[in-house]
């Protein structure tokens, strides 16, 4: 290995290593020790539901970690105008509360994260010299029009809610791009997840996980042979399951505390709102999917329930725990029912379907009309956009914790960072046809979203609650494996429905990879190389929901050093960057600052510019993919800041 190569390769693993080191939690010897849970009262299934702090925390120690390697905002020290009613909640807080906050983000630095979050793309070296160049002082909101509702944008966020959604056919694919990219009401969108029957198995909603019934196929009789045996399916532990997954997206509620047993006693010491619910609340919720059933495989047989194979109708008997037909009714998965025929009525509100209404069309009627649906969905997009959630998990509201005007009793306190502001987006979501582009729009056209990740004076964690500053966020799976393919100039080579597709975003999932490049031996499955890159970032199959972490991790940085998916890239071979500038001739300043505005969306500096003609002039050729290398590798390139 070359002397400049070795060098970079040192201060890429000390680089990394600090930056995973930064992010594991420090004692904090100001705070008191916290009194002992009683691990008898909560079950493991509950974990998730005390994980608030820790996403939080996870945020403020990576971008603390950083913050030192990154470019920062500039000397501007003008005040920060208010723009929009999301300024008004945050700074009017923070002024109040009298908290410090970051400035605004330089042009670079906004529009690299810009491109991030609206598209999971990098800005192209000319759309930076352009963006900086450009006087307009309205240029920050133009670009943000001119973003959202782009195929680009649609695919970066159909994958988002694909791994929400957990859908895995491409049907459902399109259909997400296609609500996003005419921004179709939200509420309209829930309602064709819930209300259809399908004959046809990868229709609605049988193409999506949800849906799917693998996880309750009875251990008993898992080979289903017999076109007339139904025993392989225990229905009400899979209507649960369906009732489960949309209180967890549509509602922002982990159901599942009390669908199998009352909440008092398990999730009381946690959250209220789960203490104060029973068991026969949870059926009746789930009752709204009583007549639903899963009536086999597309071939006619009831052999198969699971692998979005089975069609779906409404002509089973209702929520009936003691006699469901040819189903086998006593649970698997979750514990004994009461044998007991209930009927649906909304969880919140008790409300019913009216006479002679369809249940689930009942369901798609009320659900949305509470606000809670419309808090759930802000809040997603708001932890997406800004990191941390105002509330955290994104399924872990508590209900009676919500509203400053009716506290919750002492020792508890109000959940959400900003009650205010998560009331004030709920309620225009809801005003403006429950509008995705126009909650996206607001949020990223604030300047509370337009707050450099560099911080002037000492952070502190009490300021992580107010979004004192921008929070770094490791990239997702498909943005570390495209940003990748995007910065070298050598986009993939994916097959998809007949057509080439060039980043994994615009796949219909994450298991679908099929790379039509022979130096790649991948066969579309987890061994691939695409693949095992993506699960160095959590990207999982889609079977269970998305893994929500924000943590830098070892594995990361071997695969950004030692992956094909990136040592093939760098290579000055056929058409990539560093093969297409090495034969353009240009003068070595040129070369330089493509390679930092391609990677890194900003010019480089003179040191950096110093350091890298001292690389190049030892070889130009290697210096060149020793410079490709070492940006990829930086933790600016790794982040979202």
């Amino acid at each position: 290995m070359k002397s400049a190569k070795l060098v970079l390769t040192t201060m890429m693993v000390l680089c990394l290593t600090l930056v995973v080191t930064a992010q594991l939690p420090q004692k904090d010897q100001s705070q008191p020790a916290p009194k002992p849970v009683d691990q008898d009262r909560i079950e493991a299934a509950h974990d998730q539901l005390l994980s608030a702090q820790d996403k939080a925390a996870e945020a403020s120690r990576l971008t603390q970690a950083v913050a030192s390697t990154l470019p920062g905002a500039g000397a501007s020290s003008a005040p920060i105008p208010r723009k929009n009613f999301v300024d008004e909640l945050v700074f009017g807080r923070m002024e109040r509360d009298h908290i410090p906050h970051a400035r605004l983000a330089g042009d670079e630095e906004f529009l690299r994260r810009a491109y991030l979050d609206a598209t999971g793309l990098l800005p192209a070296p000319d759309k930076v010299r352009s963006f900086v160049a450009d006087t307009d002082p309205n240029k920050r909101d133009k670009l943000i029009d001119s973003l959202i509702g782009t195929e680009a944008f649609t695919d970066q966020w159909a994958y988002h809610y694909g791994e929400l959604f957990r859908t895995k056919k491409g049907a459902f694919h399109f259909w997400t791009k296609q609500w996003l990219k005419a921004d179709r009401p939200y509420n309209d969108v829930f309602a064709d997840m819930v209300t259809p029957v399908t004959k046809n198995s990868r229709g609605l909603p049988a193409a999506m996980t949800f849906y799917d019934a693998v996880g309750q196929i009875s251990s008993r009789d898992g080979l289903f042979t017999d076109s007339d045996n139904y025993k392989g399916l225990n229905r009400l532990d899979w209507i649960d399951g369906i009732t489960s997954d949309i209180g967890r997206v549509f509602l922002g509620l982990s159901l599942d505390c009390f669908s199998c047993h009352n909440g008092a006693g398990h999730a009381d010491s946690f959250n209220l709102f789960l203490g104060s619910m029973k068991r026969t609340d949870f059926w009746q919720q789930a009752a709204f999917f009583g007549k639903m059933r899963s009536i086999g495989s597309s071939d006619g047989s009831g052999r198969n329930f699971y692998g979005e194979q089975a069609l779906v109708d409404d002509s089973a008997p209702g929520y009936n725990t003691g006699d469901d037909g040819p189903y086998f009714t006593p649970a698997e998965g979750r514990f004994p029912r009461d044998g007991k025929t209930y009927e649906p009525a909304f969880l919140l509100t008790g409300e019913k379907p009216k006479p002679g209404e369809d249940p689930r069309k009942a369901l798609a009627r009320i659900l949305p009309t509470h606000i809670q649906f419309s808090r759930a969905a802000v809040n997603i997009v708001w932890s997406k956009l800004m990191v941390v959630g105002l509330v955290e998990p994104y399924d872990g509201f508590d209900l009676k914790r919500l509203d400053p005007k009716n506290p919750p009793p002492a020792p508890w306190t109000i959940q959400p960072n900003n009650p205010e502001l998560l009331q004030a987006l709920a309620e225009d979501f809801r005003a403006n046809n429950f509008s995705i582009h126009r909650v996206i729009k607001n949020i990223m056209k604030s300047n509370a979203y337009q707050l450099s990740t560099s911080f002037d004076g000492d952070w502190k964690d009490a300021y992580i609650p107010y979004y004192a500053r921008r929070f770094a966020r490791v990239l997702t799976p498909p943005e570390a494996v495209d940003n990748v393919a995007q910065a070298t100039d050598a986009p993939f080579s994916l097959k998809a429905f007949g057509q080439t597709r060039s980043y994994i975003k615009e796949l219909e999932n994450p298991i679908s990879v099929k790379v039509g490049d022979p130096d790649y031996k991948v066969r579309g499955t987890e061994d691939s190389a695409i693949f095992a890159f993506m699960q160095a970032y959590y990207q999982a199959e889609r079977t269970s929901p998305p893994v929500d972490k924000n943590i830098a991790n070892p594995v990361q940085a071997m695969m950004m050093m030692t992956s094909q998916v990136v040592t093939k890239r760098i290579s000055a071979e056929g058409t990539n960057r560093v093969a297409n500038l090495l034969k353009s001739g240009k003068p070595d300043d040129e070369m330089i600052e493509e390679l930092f505005l391609s990677s890194l969306s900003r010019r480089p500096n003179p040191e950096e510019v110093e350091v890298a003609k001292r690389v190049i002039a030892k070889d130009r050729k290697i210096g060149l993919e020793d410079i490709q290398w070492a940006l990829l590798n930086t933790t600016e390139f790794l982040v979202n800041h």
